[in-house]
């Protein structure tokens, strides 16, 4: 991987020297103070820089528009660029070298959104399905959104089918083929393409499409098939210039752009944290207990790198403060939905709603740690819920006291939500 840094986007003068790297990451600052990326991954036929660059301006557009993103260039070799020796290899082990690089050397970014064009979008497709077959769970989760530009995704009928005795890229893109069926089974088997779906039994990918409306190559059911009308978008222009925009009011930019937002604020608060209060017998107890928890959030900013924290608490300094309104079930909910990670603290045995959170968090499939005193005070199903699912959704701490309790969040640091393999400590 190679890091260009510098305060605007410029293509390097000497674009053949990236030539080896498989991502080239443009950056403000070294090292970056950015937590979200794009990354681009051109198609058949496609180059990273050059008078013949698949994506023209866009690149360099939304390093403007969008300071808090960095953007990254993925490129790899097709068509006449495949001959060479030991050049040439399948998409399927394309997709297995950028999945280790979505795993190893982009673990800084805590977001991550994938723009393909044509082939690129199988490449971004069969990238995610490796890291799902080999159970890199976390980096999944980091892959904030998809967006698929004039995509195949049932292959291309276009190609013809004598080629795929020569060509890597033909047997790739060959209609229902082993390579095609299996990427979208996966997806379909393991991946929620709704930003609005959370649940337990899926990991969720928001996904959509821009279509050319003279696109030759590729036709409107491969390149939008399992996305609602919602999420397809279609546009004026060929299967190449749909991803040249001359201006920012072009219509694909325009598009592309505003999901881009949308994945990256799909997750209003990083963590949810759950604690008893108005079960607490009198205001000193309940004042005892926020301090803790407050004590806790600001563990979870200063050592774990979590910078959006909700707990109703921060709003309610004591028990005659407390508003029904602020305590809804149905803002609770919305704000657990937003939520990216669950946290309850329950140091002792209380007839709480914080349970009934934990329990919602699991069907939501949240992330999520326990904070106990006495494993015996958790209700039997969560106090089992360690070992309950795979692979794994929560991990439970035993913390004798709230210095502990702080101490074992600054242990796991940035990791605290990574739950492979399952702990009790």
């Amino acid at each position: 991987m190679h890091w260009i840094t510098h305060p605007t986007y410029a293509a390097p003068q000497d674009h053949q020297q990236t030539e080896a790297y498989p991502l080239v990451v443009h950056r403000r600052s070294d090292p970056t103070i950015n937590r979200r990326l794009v990354i681009f991954v051109h198609g058949l036929g496609g180059s990273r820089y050059g008078t013949h660059a698949t994506w023209r301006y866009f690149p360099s557009m939304l390093f403007d528009d969008l300071p808090d993103v960095d953007i990254g260039l993925y490129s790899y070799d097709t068509a006449l660029r495949r001959f060479g020796l030991g050049r040439s290899i399948s998409l399927e082990d394309e997709a297995r070298v950028f999945a280790d690089i979505l795993r190893d050397e982009l673990d800084s970014y805590g977001q991550i959104v994938l723009v393909g064009h044509s082939m690129g979008g199988l490449l971004c497709k069969a990238a995610i399905c490796a890291l799902l077959e080999t159970r890199q769970d976390h980096t999944v989760e980091r892959i904030a959104g998809l967006i698929l530009m004039a995509t195949p995704q049932l292959g291309s009928m276009r190609v013809p089918g004598w080629l795929e005795a020569f060509s890597q890229d033909a047997r790739a893109l060959r209609p229902h083929g082993k390579f095609i069926d299996r990427v979208n089974t996966t997806f379909e088997d393991h991946i929620a393409l709704d930003e609005r779906i959370v649940t337990y039994r899926r990991q969720t990918i928001p996904t959509w499409s821009v279509e050319g409306v003279n696109d030759f190559w590729v036709d409107r059911l491969s390149s939008g098939i399992g996305l609602t009308s919602s999420r397809r978008k279609v546009v004026k222009g060929s299967h190449t210039s749909i991803v040249k925009p001359t201006s920012r009011n072009d219509s694909a930019y325009t598009w592309v752009k505003e999901r881009i937002e949308i994945c990256m604020t799909r997750f209003e608060h990083d963590v949810f944290v759950a604690a008893a209060m108005a079960a607490h017998e009198g205001d000193p107890a309940y004042q005892q207990s926020r301090d803790d928890v407050l004590s806790l959030v600001q563990t979870l900013r200063d050592d774990c790198g979590f910078s959006s924290i909700f707990y109703a608490g921060i709003k309610l300094p004591d028990q005659d403060s407390f508003d029904p309104k602020l305590l809804a079930l149905q803002i609770d909910l919305a704000t657990l939905r937003a939520s990216r990670y669950f946290l309850l603290y329950y140091p002792e045995r209380l007839a709480t709603s914080a349970l009934y959170e934990a329990g919602w968090a699991l069907i939501l499939g949240k992330p999520s740690l326990y904070l106990i005193r006495k494993p015996e005070d958790l209700p039997f199903l969560l106090s089992n819920a360690q070992e309950a699912f795979s692979p794994p959704l929560v991990r439970i701490l035993t913390c004798p006291d709230i210095e502990r309790a702080n101490q074992h969040l600054r242990a796991f640091g940035a990791n605290l939500f990574q739950f492979d393999p399952p702990q009790n400590l």
